[in-house]
Parts: C-alpha cells; structure tokens; sequence
C-alpha cells in the first residue's frame, strides 16, 4: 500500500482524452431515412488543423487502390430505395467509380449514423506490442446537425504498458464534409 501514492499519480499522468475536429464543430444530426444523405459533398474533408488529409472516398471504398483520391473534387450520394443508395466518385463532370450499397449487408444504420466499424477487444501485450487490457474502437459516418457530412473515428484503452505502468485514454477524432449541393 505504501507504493498506492506513486502508482496514483502515474496512472493520472498517463490518463488522457484526445479530441480533435474542424472548427465550429458539431455533434451528430439523426438520419432517420437514407434519403437525408442525398447531395454532393466535397471530397476533402475538414479535420483538426494540422491533421493529415482525410477523402471521403477512401472512407467509402477503403480497397479501391486505382482511385487517386486527390483527384476527386466530390461524392454523390442518392437513394435508390429505402434501403439502397448510388455513391459515385466526381472529378468535374466524370464519373470515376460508383457503387451500390444496401443497408443490413454493406452497412448499418443505428442512432441515426451510419456504422461502419465497431470493435472490442482485449490486447495481451504479444508482437511486440507492450500494452495489455481491454480496447474499444469504432468509426461512423452521418450528418452534422448542419447537414454536412460526419465522420468519426473513436478509440479507447484501459489497461497496463510493460505489464507496471497504468494506462487510460480515449481519442476522438472528427471530420466534417462540407455538402456542396442538395
């Protein structure tokens, strides 16, 4: 017990809450049908100032290796269906790349976001990899309470490094797509 004061204080030192995001950030909008999503948005997203580059069509086709994202001023989106929508890949007025997604097979639609990843999972300090305890990890994509694009990666950790040092910690990270057309 003796040592209670000096593990205190480098588990509150090691403890963080990391959020970044555009300015004038804002939460979350709900969709409540796929239509909501339809407009034109701009590729590029608008992240925490000094943060790399995040294209929204790298978030939309993650393997899709022969689009240079770059290249691509924007993104279509339209509802097909209550459940389906046409996504489509714009430099000026060429299509590059579209694709159908239908809701329950290529994404869930939960709170009003668009789900993408969700995952949990307990790391056994193995590989390398000094950090042992429980993780959580998710990533969502919606609209702002503006209606502009949303999306969100968030992380979170509790657990030990080198099996001595405590560790807690959340990261939250948003990006805003700014909608160009309705």
């Amino acid at each position: 017990m003796k040592n209670f004061p000096l593990l205190f204080c480098i588990a509150v030192a090691v403890a963080g809450c990391i959020t970044s995001g555009p300015q004038n950030n804002v939460g979350f909008g709900r969709i409540e049908k796929l239509n909501a999503l339809e407009g034109v948005y701009k590729n590029l997203g608008e992240g925490a100032q000094g943060a790399k580059p995040v294209w929204l069509s790298t978030i939309i086709w993650p393997a899709a290796l022969e689009l240079d994202d770059s290249s691509i001023t924007a993104i279509e989106v339209r509802a097909i269906s209550d459940t389906t929508i046409v996504v489509k890949a714009l430099k000026a007025n060429d299509v590059l790349k579209e694709a159908t997604f239908v809701e329950g097979k290529d994404f869930e639609l939960s709170s009003g976001r668009i789900r993408l990843m969700h995952r949990t999972g307990f790391s056994g300090a193995t590989g390398g990899n000094p950090y042992l305890g429980p993780y959580y990890e998710s990533t969502e994509l919606g609209l702002d309470q503006h209606g502009h694009g949303k999306y969100r990666e968030v992380g979170a950790a509790a657990g030990l490094a080198f099996l001595i040092v405590p560790l807690v910690g959340s990261v939250r990270d948003d990006v805003r797509f700014v909608r160009i057309e309705k």
